[in-house]
């Protein structure tokens, strides 16, 4: 039993820290990202299926995942969710590997996931502008970021 403990709370403490965090480079900062997606769509506390499509969407298009990966760093990204101590790792992972377009791409994929059910909750709006600041995301970026995707939503296909 005190084995198992240990073993968790090592695990625990391996996912706060990034550098001791397990996988390959590419794998964290998918999981990374996803774990940031998965933030914004269970903010207003309701997980929506329209939600995870869109996040399962985002890894595709984000990291060229197919769709069998993508669907296993959902389900990795929902368990991971629920005993997530802090985002700052998932932060620390995205700002080490991102450059500005990429982390404008994330910002885009945060917005989907939040306008995914066609109901911005103001919960999902703050963790993102919060995730915006802490990605050092200008204002400028936040802004025109979640202007394209509500105007594109609106847009007829």
């Amino acid at each position: 039993m005190i084995e198992q403990l240990r073993s968790h709370w090592q695990r625990l403490l391996g996912a706060e820290r990034s550098d001791h965090a397990e996988g390959a480079p590419e794998e964290r900062l998918q999981r990374a990202a996803a774990a940031l997606i998965m933030e914004v769509c269970r903010a207003d506390f309701q997980l929506h299926e329209q939600e995870l499509e869109s996040l399962r969407t985002s890894l595709i298009d984000l990291f060229r995942l197919d769709t069998e990966t993508a669907d296993a760093m959902l389900e990795i990204a929902r368990e991971e969710s629920d005993e997530l101590i802090s985002i700052h790792p998932m932060v620390r992972e995205v700002n080490a590997a991102f450059d500005a377009d990429q982390k404008a791409a994330i910002m885009r994929a945060l917005w989907r996931a939040a306008w995914a059910n066609r109901e911005l909750h103001k919960r999902q709006e703050a963790v993102i502008r919060h995730l915006a600041d802490l990605l050092y995301v200008p204002h400028a970026t936040f802004i025109r970021t979640k202007h394209e995707v509500l105007n594109n939503a609106a847009e007829p296909h």
